[in-house]
């Protein structure tokens, strides 16, 4: 379950301080699939990053399956997130140096409390871009995939370390609509797996999948 209480976030601009957050509670029961909406500049990315150890609150508690990781200190919050969200960014950050499969594989060995199961975790790897259909990707670098392609890597990376939690931040933004379909189905799919899944999107067909939508203004 994630539970916000009370959270305000602000930001320092040129213009002043500009308040994003401000009194904002929200609780997330465990398995559902999450819709959030609204429009650009109502703060769904500072949100989910909250949500994710990605940002802190200013005020307020950030409970993520009964932890406060509004408290915790960067490589607490670091582990937490390796091992217990799976975070989908709007950001294609993949290390072109490193093959498909080396950057799907990539949260599994940057845990450090992790200690061998090195092939272990490469099977999974294996076996994650071929049930997201980019499996005959494994031995290139990411910079010679499509679009559609760099989404699902991103997906089956957020996977890689099985969180429970699984947050995606405009995951179908400049793909085309088959590709869009594809990859809210794959979030359709975790859902009913028991995960819970939180998805920013302007997309009302997808939105029109999840189990709930909250609209944020």
């Amino acid at each position: 379950m994630i539970e916000l209480k009370n959270v305000s976030k602000s930001f320092s601009t040129p213009q002043g301080v500009r308040n994003v957050l401000s009194d904002f509670s929200l609780t997330v029961g465990d398995g559902v699939f999450l819709g959030i909406k609204g429009e650009s500049g109502a703060g769904k990315s500072t949100l989910v990053s909250i949500i994710a150890g990605l940002q802190k609150a200013d005020i307020g508690e950030v409970l993520v399956n009964g932890k406060d990781i509004s408290s915790m200190g960067d490589e607490e919050i670091s582990r937490f997130r390796n091992e217990e969200i799976g975070f989908v960014s709007q950001e294609q950050s993949f290390l072109e140096n490193m093959t498909v499969l080396e950057n799907a594989a990539l949260p599994f060995f940057l845990g450090k409390r992790r200690k061998g199961g090195g092939d272990e975790a490469v099977a999974r790897a294996r076996a994650l871009l071929e049930e997201f259909g980019i499996g005959h990707l494994s031995e290139i670098s990411p910079a010679s995939i499509s679009g559609g392609e760099n989404r699902r890597l991103l997906i089956a990376r957020a996977l890689m370390n099985d969180p429970e939690i699984i947050i995606a931040d405009e995951p179908t933004d400049a793909v085309s609509r088959k590709q869009a379909e594809e990859i809210i189905s794959i979030f359709r799919q975790l859902s009913r797996r028991g995960k819970t899944v939180i998805l920013v999107t302007h997309d009302e067909d997808a939105l029109g999948m999840c189990d709930e939508v909250f609209y944020l203004s």
